[in-house]
């Protein structure tokens, strides 16, 4: 006898092939195109997801070398080794002034993370490995170098923390 879930002419020892139509969303509406979505890099002529980390990779060490020369951890030496970076990549053509100032945003945030941590990270956000808690339902994303945070895999929630 056979289970009930079985269907019939299947002896259960070959896959039943499925249809290639469209699938249905989970409100029963079909849905069409290909089944598996691939991430978006952004538009043409912005650097790709990895570019970008390895962009902001340099910043981080130009940043870290105009900060030791600098010889003092004050607001205004910070700020100032900030630019120093950031004027360095555009200099070397390697990144737009525009690009360089959105980097620029994320390491000072990602600097700034650390004696303050409760300010929270956003998808797209590119940051420095560690643990980031998901805001909604507390999922966490572990990192192991630098890297774009993607929206949270449980729940879809766009904020985090990063807790290491």
């Amino acid at each position: 006898m056979r289970h009930p879930s079985t269907p019939a002419g299947n002896n259960g020892d070959t896959q039943r092939t499925r249809p290639r139509g469209a699938i249905r969303t989970h409100l029963g509406r079909k849905r069409t195109g290909p089944r598996n979505r691939a991430l978006r890099d952004g538009a043409p002529g912005e650097p790709t997801r990895r570019q970008q980390e390895e962009l902001f990779d340099k910043l981080m060490g130009r940043f870290q070398e105009a900060l030791a020369q600098a010889g003092e951890t004050t607001a205004t030496a910070f700020e100032q080794a900030l630019d120093t970076a950031c004027d360095a990549l555009v200099a070397a053509g390697e990144s737009t002034a525009d690009n360089a100032e959105r980097m620029r945003q994320f390491l000072k945030r990602d600097m700034l993370q650390r004696d303050h941590p409760t300010m929270t990270f956003r998808t797209g956000d590119i940051s420095t490995a560690g643990t980031f808690s998901c805001a909604g339902c507390g999922w966490t994303i572990v990192t192991n170098r630098t890297s774009v945070l993607p929206p949270c895999p449980q729940c879809t929630e766009t904020q985090f923390r990063k807790t290491e």
